[in-house]
């Protein structure tokens, strides 16, 4: 069977872990980034601006289960960039308004008529693409954000895989801080994240149509298994 490396933080490892198993597949914890959480009064700064904005937008579950571990969220209109993230939300009390399918981009796109004129609240990583909060103000929404955690790259593992699979593109920066990606199979969760492995000089394999770890362990399952019987 094919092992496959699992680039997220070890806390997230053993969910992803299980659905590559249920597919057939051996993970490899190989974590490639650390969170470092925000400070408690910014983190409380971040939840009062939840509750009083029209809308909040955000792009990773990371940043709810960050602001919002217990639930607890308002109901303040969500705008989630895919499933996972909205699952997030809903989750911590949350109420999702509009459910991305393309990553970021995409989904600032279709809010358009819908934040203008409107306060909009945007929690985010360090480091995160700032042409998120550039379209929400380019539509005419009043935008604030705050930086709610960090993620630094970190090394990975020397243990051998055949496949790795990247959700951030701080997790490709870590990878490559000791490994490269030569004859594996490579897979990015979305647009962005396929954008940072392609900036390495490196094509992504696979990338599903929605950001999606079930759709791109999925995805790793049936190309590893179609590699094997070449």
């Amino acid at each position: 069977m094919a092992r496959v490396a699992v680039t997220t933080t070890p806390d997230r490892y053993r969910r992803y872990a299980a659905r590559l198993e249920g597919l057939g597949l051996i993970p490899a914890m190989l974590p490639c980034i650390e969170i470092i959480v925000g400070a408690e009064e910014i983190l409380a700064t971040a939840r009062e601006e939840a509750s009083r904005v029209d809308w909040v937008v955000v792009t990773s579950a990371r940043a709810v289960e960050v602001l919002w571990p217990h639930g607890g969220m308002p109901l303040t209109p969500v705008a989630a960039v895919g499933p996972h993230t909205a699952a997030a939300v809903r989750e911590a009390g949350g109420r999702v308004e509009m459910e991305g399918a393309g990553g970021a981009s995409q989904m600032t796109n279709e809010l358009g008529a819908l934040v203008y004129g409107r306060s909009v609240f945007f929690p985010h990583a360090s480091g995160a693409d700032p042409r998120t909060a550039s379209a929400l103000r380019d539509a005419g929404a009043e935008v604030t954000t705050e930086e709610v955690y960090g993620v630094t790259p970190i090394p990975p593992g020397s243990e051998p895989v055949d496949a790795a699979m990247f959700a951030s593109p701080s997790a490709v920066s870590g990878w490559f801080l000791t490994r490269d990606l030569r004859g594996l199979l490579v897979g990015a969760v979305g647009p962005t994240t396929a954008s940072a492995i392609a900036r390495k000089g490196v094509r992504s394999d696979v990338i599903p149509q929605q950001p999606s770890f079930d759709r791109l362990a999925r995805l790793m399952a049936e190309n590893l298994t179609e590699r094997s019987a070449v």
